[in-house]
C-alpha cells in the first residue's frame, strides 16, 4: 500500500483519540482510513485535466464493529481523503462524503467501500486576486483549468485569454500552476513558464494581459 509517510502520519494524528467510542472489537480506525485512501488509489479515473478520484464512500463493517456515535468520526475521515486529494494531486468533484453503516452479513473485522465520483460544491482552497482590478476568483477543484470556456473550472472572459489558460492544483504539499499551450502565454512572477512551475503566497500570476495575485485560503 503506497501511503506516503507524510500522509500517513497526517492520518495518524487524525484518527487518534477515536478508539472504542466509534470502533469496537479489533477493528482499529487507522485500517478505515487507509482502507479509504487505497480505494481513491484503485479508483481513479483518469480524466483532461488529471487524475480524479471518488469522493463518496459508503463505508459499511459488521454491528460489532461500529459503536453508536459516528459522527467525529466521519468528518475526520471526508478530512482524510480532502487532504489526500491535495497531497497526491487527485482531483475531487465534490466534497469528501463518508457514510458508516453496518450490515449483518459482514464479519467481524471486514471492510467494505462503495466508492463514487458525485460531482457537487467544494469550498475555494485558493483565490487570484487582481491586482489592477475588482475581481477575487475561487479556485474550488484541485486540478483547475483557468480559460475562457464555459467547461472551464474557474472562467475569465477576458479575450486575450485562452480557452483553456493554464491548470493549478496541490500537491506534494505545494500549490503549481502549468501553461496549457495558450496564445499569450503565462507568467509567473512576470516570467513566462513552460512547464510545471511552485506557487506561492502573493505571486504575481499574469493571464492574457490580467494581473492576479495567488492566495492560498
Amino acid at each position: 500500500m503506497s501511503v506516503a509517510r507524510s500522509l500517513e502520519r497526517r492520518i495518524e494524528y487524525l484518527v487518534e483519540g477515536l478508539g472504542a467510542k466509534v470502533f469496537r472489537g479489533q477493528l482499529h480506525p487507522l485500517e478505515v482510513a487507509i482502507r479509504l485512501v487505497r480505494e481513491c488509489e484503485l479508483n481513479l479515473a483518469e480524466t483532461g485535466v488529471g487524475p480524479t478520484a471518488p469522493n463518496q464512500f459508503v463505508v459499511s463493517l459488521s454491528p460489532d464493529d461500529l459503536g453508536a456515535d459516528a459522527a467525529d468520526a466521519v468528518i475526520r475521515l471526508n478530512t482524510i481523503i480532502k487532504e489526500a486529494a491535495f497531497e497526491r494531486g487527485w482531483r475531487l468533484e465534490g466534497a469528501p462524503a463518508v457514510t458508516l453503516t453496518t450490515e449483518p452479513y459482514i464479519t467481524r473485522g471486514t471492510i467494505k467501500v462503495d466508492a463514487r465520483i458525485v460531482p457537487g460544491e467544494l469550498h475555494p482552497w485558493a483565490h487570484l486576486i487582481e491586482i489592477h482590478g475588482p475581481r477575487r476568483v475561487p479556485i474550488k477543484h484541485n486540478r483547475a483549468i483557468i480559460g475562457r470556456s464555459r467547461r472551464a473550472d474557474v472562467i475569465l472572459g477576458d479575450s486575450e485569454i485562452s480557452r483553456t489558460q493554464a491548470l493549478v492544483w496541490q500537491e506534494g504539499g505545494r500549490a503549481w500552476i502549468q501553461d496549457l499551450a495558450s496564445a499569450n502565454g503565462t507568467l509567473l512572477n512576470n516570467v513566462r513558464i513552460d512547464g510545471p512551475s511552485a506557487l506561492t503566497d502573493g505571486d504575481s500570476v499574469t493571464l492574457g494581459v490580467a494581473r492576479f495575485g495567488f492566495r492560498p485560503t
